[in-house]
């Protein structure tokens, strides 16, 4: 009987060990850090992380503004078929949030929806960026704190650019200062409810914001892509003219919105002394010294001007361009689609999404009449 309890004993000891030696085996296995990305609490840690943050603000950016030439199909000179095919349906790789958008000469700002998604998208990773950073800046050491602030500023300059937009196409637009959380149930909460801000205020604050960037920001900025302070003192300059033109012309589809002659011109003060400023100050110049370059006879292209090679490669980080988004070659979800918009089928992949208005170009090539009817 001894001998049969001892053994017994021993088994279920032996049973219980090899449970828990299991358990635990099983839990080191599946308790394990990911390889493919970044754990939240292991990110924000060196001015690095900030910087990789920034990239990603970029990023999220560039899709709404890299095809603005769209919206010249809601003026008279150029044909747009964006609005029935290549935005639709998902057609766009890069441009999303363009896509549905309504782009005939009447119209503006309806349809947009996705524009007004993808740019608050584009504010929260700002948010999230600023937010950070400003934590870090807390601890940070002062041989860190400039660059903590520049790219604060950069982040700033980005919100900034994002709210223009916003408040060119819908007027008073709900405005958000903070990181939205991730979870939808969350975000529903905190935001949910965010009632719209007189575009006003929300001028206000993006020329708070510009005004940062132009403060932190480098005379010139340190990678191609990246802003700098002529870039946040331009686009300040740019929100001041738009202010002013919208006080002195008024907007009547804009409930609440009234003209007033006495803030459009100091709107255009500002500008103008903003827009000086950026001529005078930093030593810029026009590519290729503004000179206009050869030009082939009409009909003919094999000798282009100036004008063309600044939108090309060739003049990558010329001081003439202010502010730029980079893009990749093919295959890096990040590449232009020039040449599938303007050229003819003939040309690869091509679809001739925008082109002249060939209305216009009839009657500019029309022969004058013989006699000219009476006024």
């Amino acid at each position: 009987m001894k001998k049969r309890n001892i053994s017994t004993i021993s088994l279920l000891v032996t049973l219980l060990g090899c449970t828990l030696f299991q358990t635990a085996c099983r839990k080191g296995l599946l308790d394990q850090d990911p390889t493919t990305e970044l754990a939240a609490n292991q990110f924000w840690k060196t001015e690095a992380d900030a910087t990789y943050a920034l990239m990603g603000a970029y990023a999220s950016i560039r899709p709404c503004f890299d095809r603005d030439y769209y919206f010249d199909g809601q003026g008279e000179y150029l044909r747009d078929r964006s609005a029935t095919n290549s935005t639709t349906s998902g057609n766009l790789r890069l441009g999303d949030a363009y896509n549905n958008g309504n782009y005939n000469p009447t119209g503006y700002g309806g349809s947009f929806d996705k524009m007004f998604r993808y740019l608050y998208g584009a504010v929260n990773r700002a948010n999230y960026v600023i937010d950070n950073t400003n934590v870090l800046l807390q601890t940070a050491a002062p041989s860190s704190v400039a660059n903590l602030e520049t790219i604060i500023g950069e982040a700033k300059l980005l919100r900034a650019l994002a709210y223009f937009r916003l408040i060119s196409m819908w007027g008073d637009v709900p405005y958000i200062s903070n990181t939205v959380s991730t979870d939808v149930d969350e975000a529903n909460i905190e935001i949910g409810d965010v009632a719209r801000m007189p575009i006003g205020q929300v001028k206000d604050s993006i020329l708070a914001d510009l005004t940062y960037a132009y403060n932190k920001l480098p005379v010139k900025a340190a990678t191609l892509g990246r802003t700098a302070k002529p870039a946040a003192l331009a686009l300040r300059g740019k929100v001041q003219l738009y202010w002013g033109s919208w006080k002195k012309n008024g907007w009547p589809e804009l409930e609440g919105f009234t003209q007033n002659t006495s803030e459009a011109q100091t709107a255009f003060a500002a500008a103008a002394a903003d827009l000086k400023k950026v001529v005078t100050d930093y030593g810029l110049t026009l590519y290729k010294g503004g000179e206009p370059g050869e030009i082939d006879t009409l009909g003919k292209a094999d000798k282009l001007p100036n004008y063309y090679y600044l939108f090309t490669p060739k003049a990558n980080g010329d001081p003439e361009m202010l502010m730029v988004f980079t893009h990749g070659g093919t295959g890096t979800s990040q590449g232009e689609e020039l040449m599938r918009d303007f050229a003819g089928r003939s040309h690869e992949g091509s679809q001739c999404w925008v082109s002249p208005r060939y209305e216009i170009a009839d009657r500019i090539n029309c022969s004058p009449p013989a006699t000219l009817p009476p006024n």
